[in-house]
């Protein structure tokens, strides 16, 4: 998986919670085209910027630079994927990744604005022990200094199809829509 750095700027809540939802598929039912021009460029919100590049604008892939620390650049390649009717976006793994997770979640794309919701924890670790989905809950004990906590990390390994379904015909929420991650495009 990517540092927290990167994962901090696009799913905040969830990393410093230490709570992500991942799944061992790609979230999504089809590829999605993406406009390079509308999606190229630098973007920035209040904790700094990236550089978006479209790799691949039939199936979706672009790779995301970080801009703030210049001397140890950070980058992500994300596969945005349709669902039934919302975008979904897919953090690809690491080449050295031995079993792939892919950390996700619900995206916007606008004309100037990209809009990234992250998992909600708990929901989903609930759906898991009540059987609506399939997955396993990896529960860590976390040592800070004198400071103990545990950390969950919810892992789907049900089929896309049925994640899709859960998430957008289920009443309740899935995703932290009070809490997004919004970067606006810089003009060129």
């Amino acid at each position: 998986m990517k540092t927290v750095k990167i994962l901090s700027l696009i799913l905040s809540a969830a990393m410093l919670a230490g709570c992500p939802v991942v799944s061992k598929n790609i979230v999504g039912l089809e590829d999605y085209t993406l406009d390079a021009q509308k999606i190229d460029g630098t973007w920035i919100n209040q904790d700094g910027a990236m550089l978006i590049k479209t790799l691949d604008a039939q199936k979706g892939l672009i790779k995301i630079i970080f801009l703030e620390d210049k001397e140890n650049i950070e980058k992500a390649t994300i596969k945005i994927m349709k669902g039934k009717k919302w975008l979904y976006f897919n953090m690809l793994p690491e080449d050295s990744d031995k079993e792939p997770e892919y950390l996700w979640g619900r995206i916007s794309i606008e004309d100037n604005r990209i809009i990234f919701w992250h998992t909600a924890n708990d929901p989903f670790a609930e759906a898991v022990k009540k059987r609506k989905i399939k997955g396993k809950i990896d529960n860590k004990k976390q040592i800070s200094g004198e400071m103990s906590f545990e950390t969950s990390t919810v892992i789907l390994t049900d089929s896309a199809k049925n994640i899709i379904n859960l998430v957008e015909t289920s009443e309740k929420n899935y995703f932290v829509w009070d809490d997004p991650t919004a970067f606006i495009k810089l003009a060129k």
